[in-house]
């Protein structure tokens, strides 16, 4: 698929801001991260038939409890093997600590953000702190098959930061602290089952904690979310490699690293 809405100069440029302040990052505000707007799936125009049913589906979901922060709703009914045109699907992904009425807020603001970075489009993305919101033409459940990971718009947003002591030693209890979240992600359902695909913990760093997070969207598999991280983060160790703080994101799978908690105990 083709996406245009965040050229890569722009990309590398924002990898180059500061991870907001610790109060900002207590879920006091839902910062906006990233978006994608997808350029194959074609446009609606306002009133139309593609558009209504966009409607339909986000207002579905507005009535779901949300108690596990995830949502994949359309207005075709299953079996979804032969999509009519103006079929639309929508899903949504809250963060493991945004579940509930935290959701349906980050839904409202998500659906708004898209509207106004990719008017019209049928299919595109968008990442806020706290959720993920995808609509398409486009089954994710049936194109995922078999466990296929949607490594679309991968995104760093890296703290500059240097860590100070010992890098070396630094690097090696990140990688042992990755490892221990990952192993929490992969036993977190049985292979045959879907979600929750979410795990969070800290470390002693020196004399600082070291937190983290990761999170797949629960349409996956635990082996296919597992996959998706592994791929994120340790395919990736040179956007926070010897820094004190990172955001990675692709369309299936998100990861955070911090020395503040950006979390709900």
């Amino acid at each position: 698929m083709s996406f245009g809405s965040v050229p890569i100069v722009a990309a590398v440029a924002i990898q180059l801001l500061l991870i907001p302040s610790v109060v900002l990052s207590l879920n006091i505000t839902n910062l906006y991260l990233h978006h994608a707007c997808n350029n194959t799936q074609g446009k609606y125009k306002p009133g139309s038939l593609f558009e209504k049913n966009l409607n339909t589906v986000i207002k579905n979901i507005s009535t779901f409890d949300l108690h596990n922060g995830f949502a994949l709703d359309s207005n075709m009914k299953s079996p979804y093997f032969d999509i009519p045109p103006n079929t639309v699907f929508v899903t949504l992904q809250c963060r493991g600590d945004s579940y509930g009425p935290k959701c349906h807020s980050c839904l409202a603001e998500a659906l708004s953000g898209l509207r106004k970075k990719c008017p019209g489009h049928k299919g595109a993305t968008i990442w806020y702190d706290q959720c993920l919101l995808d609509i398409s033409t486009e089954n994710s459940i049936r194109t995922a098959l078999p466990n296929r990971v949607h490594y679309d718009n991968y995104l760093c947003i890296s703290n500059p930061k240097s860590v100070s002591g010992d890098k070396k030693i630094f690097e090696k209890k990140k990688k042992d602290f990755t490892d221990k979240l990952l192993s929490v992600v992969n036993k977190t359902t049985d292979s045959n089952l879907r979600g929750p695909l979410y795990a969070k913990g800290e470390m002693m760093i020196g004399k600082k904690k070291f937190y983290g997070m990761l999170q797949c969207t629960n349409e996956l598999f635990a082996s296919a979310c597992y996959v998706c991280l592994e791929w994120l983060v340790l395919g990736h160790p040179f956007c926070f490699y010897e820094g004190q703080g990172a955001r990675l994101m692709c369309r299936s799978c998100v990861a955070r690293f911090e020395f503040y908690p950006f979390l709900r105990t």
